[in-house]
Parts: structure tokens; C-alpha cells; sequence
């Protein structure tokens, strides 16, 4: 089987398929080549968020970007409604970030000022202390220090939202190749060639947006892609009644009542099992949380791989002439933008100016 294209998307994940969206949406003709269930896929363990605070301190071009895109986030959760009937479960009524120890609390503070101080614009957020986050959220431990409040954040259902943009993508004459793994890319004149277990792809021009798969392609390209997986442990529990009407980053109600109870940073490589004592790390953080915890059952637990980069911020970049990388491990919370503004850059052949300070260039210097 050979396919031609105008752009050969490759990740069928929430980044590949909200930028193909784009494009379709654009009418340029794409094809997503989705490596399938076989895919070290983060979009099935993403915790939901949809969140600005804290963005930018390594990069503080990140904070703009991400301000935007959650601007952009209840046009795109309406729109897949009306498009799809799926609603994606948006809300975006502020989030709250806990500290433990003063220490941490403190440096908070300290980090949310200077993503502040360097951005040029409206950069809201308040640190609460303990007694002014009991009136937000009444169910606070006692001892809990205090944390941060932003009031641009919010969740959504990631599932939902990965099977929405794949609905809207195919209702616009988008093909999706699955089992479509690239396990070659040749250049040839102006035309790109991917060689996959499903036949041939020929593409004006190529997204590499398959996440930890994008080390890989770059090294087809000639390119080095500095991303490495960091596992993040969940633990899930019961349904109970609503608690929360704001996104906790440590504890988070789903739309069924289920508590998503994060999380951890290991640097353990592709390991993706669970271990005793990062659960029980977790479980102990959220019940100093949330003491009501202590009535309610886990009932599954699960870690996904997250998509870092050396400064943990996006990279955009055309890696070579047509080749666009496009990298992150915020899929959610970029999902709108990537789908209104990085599909742009793709139609028009270029990525602006404005977002050089994303390319690779930035870590010459650094060791990663």
C-alpha cells in the first residue's frame, strides 16, 4: 500500500491528533500515523489538567503560551461538543496547588513571583494559607501549610478529549493509519517517504509528534531529539460524592466521582510499573491533604510516562526543511492551541519568529 499526502502526522496521541485536527479543519489533506495500542501512549495516563501555574519559570516564553492556550480551550471543548456529542469535561474554576512543609510553601512563592516578574502581561495567583484555603475547600488537613491558587486553571477528561479530536479529525476526511509505526524516513527531492508495517507514506511535509517515539525519528532525520520518559504514579479510588469544584493538582474528581491521587517524578527510563513505596509516599501526602481520605478505598493504581524535554517546556522546531517536531508533555493543557495555532505553522510552511525561543538552540549550552 502507498499513501501521498500533503502532511504525514506521525502520533496518534493527544498532540499529533489535536495538530491533524488543525489541519483538517485548515483542509490540508494529512494522514496520522498512530503506532496503535502498542504505543507507550501518555494520553492514557494523563492526570486531566488544563493549567498555567508554574509555567514558564525555565522557559519564560512557556507562560504566554500557555496562558493562551487555555483562552483558547472553551471554544475547542464546544466545538467538539457540537461537532461529536462528546463532551470533554471542561472546567476552569481556578486551581490550587498544596505545599506541606513552609519550606515548600516558600519556594512556592518564590517560583511564582519570578514566572510573574518576567512575564509581560496580567500573571495572577495568590498564596493561601491555611484557613484561606478551608474557605475554598473546606475538606483541608489541619496541618496543611498552605498553597497556590491560580485562577486560570482548570480539568478536563483526557480519554474523552483523545477521543473527541479523533471523532472530529475523521468526520473532516482525516485517515488515521493505525498500526502505522515509522520505522524509516527517506528524503527524496522535496518529498518525505515513510516506511511503515502498513506500506509506504510519501508527504510534502512530516509533524514528529509521537512523543518518546520522537527520539527515535529524529535519529532517521539526522537530528537529535532530547526528550526522556519520567514515570508518574496515580492511584485511583471509589466513586464518592462531589467533593472539589476547583482542579487540585494533587488530588483530582473525575466526572464519575473516582479520585485520581498523584503523583511522583522517577527517572526510572521505560519502567512502567508501580512500586510499595511511591504509593505510600502518595497515599500519605494526600491523607495529610485530606483526612477524609482515610474512609475511602483505592481501588486501582496505574503510572504513565511523561515526555520531558531538559528544561521540562515544549520544543517546536522545523528539525530540518518540512519537518516539524513538536513536543511536550502538556497535551491537554496545549490541546487548543496546538489544534488553532501550531497546525498554522504547518499549513504555512514555517514556525513564526515569535516562537524561536522553543527550538533546540535553547539547550545547546545546558547537559541534558
Amino acid at each position: 500500500m502507498q499513501i501521498e499526502t500533503d502532511v504525514a502526522v506521525i502520533g496518534g496521541g493527544l498532540v499529533g491528533i489535536s495538530v491533524a485536527y488543525g489541519l483538517a479543519q485548515r483542509r490540508v489533506d494529512n494522514v496520522v500515523l498512530d503506532e496503535g495500542d502498542a504505543a507507550i501512549r501518555a494520553s492514557r495516563g494523563n492526570f486531566g489538567l488544563v493549567w498555567v501555574q508554574g509555567k514558564g519559570l525555565a522557559l519564560p516564553a512557556y507562560t504566554g503560551w500557555a496562558m493562551r492556550a487555555v483562552e483558547q480551550w472553551p471554544e475547542l471543548a464546544e466545538r467538539l461538543r457540537s461537532e461529536t456529542g462528546i463532551d470533554v469535561g471542561l472546567t476552569q474554576r481556578g486551581g490550587l496547588y498544596l505545599s506541606r512543609t513552609p519550606e515548600a510553601f516558600a519556594q512556592r512563592a518564590q517560583d511564582l513571583a519570578a514566572v510573574k516578574s518576567r512575564f509581560h502581561g496580567n500573571y495572577d495567583f495568590d498564596m493561601l494559607d491555611n484557613e484561606a484555603i478551608r474557605k475554598r475547600v473546606p475538606e483541608i488537613g489541619p496541618d496543611v501549610v498552605g498553597g497556590s491558587y491560580s485562577r486560570y486553571d482548570g480539568q478536563a477528561n483526557p480519554l474523552r478529549l483523545l477521543h473527541a479530536l479523533h471523532r472530529g479529525y475523521l468526520l473532516r476526511g482525516g485517515r488515521v493509519l493505525s498500526g502505522g509505526g515509522v520505522t524509516d524516513i527517506d528524503q527524496r527531492g522535496d518529498k518525505f517517504v515513510l516506511t511503515t508495517a502498513r506500506g509506504q507514506v510519501i508527504a510534502n511535509r512530516v509533524v514528529l509528534a509521537a512523543g518518546l517515539g520522537n527520539a527515535g525519528l529524529g535519529h532517521m532525520l539526522g537530528v537529535t531529539i532530547p526528550v526522556k520518559p519520567i514515570r508518574g504514579q496515580i492511584l485511583v479510588t471509589e466513586r464518592v460524592p462531589p467533593i472539589f469544584d476547583i482542579a487540585i493538582e494533587q488530588v483530582r474528581q473525575t466526572e464519575d466521582g473516582t479520585l485520581l491521587i498523584g503523583g511522583s517524578w522517577e527517572d526510572v527510563g521505560f519502567d512502567l510499573g508501580t512500586t510499595f513505596d511511591v504509593t505510600r509516599r502518595i497515599a500519605d501526602d494526600a491523607l495529610h491533604f485530606f483526612p477524609f481520605l482515610k474512609n475511602v478505598r483505592i481501588i486501582r493504581s496505574w503510572s504513565a510516562l511523561r515526555i520531558i524535554s531538559p528544561d521540562a517546556a515544549p520544543i517546536y522546531e522545523e528539525i530540518v526543511p518540512g519537518a516539524f517536531l513538536v513536543t511536550c508533555h502538556s497535551g491537554v493543557s496545549l490541546a487548543a492551541i496546538h489544534a488553532n495555532e501550531t497546525s498554522g505553522w504547518v499549513e504555512q510552511g514555517g514556525i513564526p519568529e515569535e516562537m524561536a525561543g522553543f527550538d533546540q538552540r535553547r539547550f545547546i549550552a545546558s547537559r541534558f
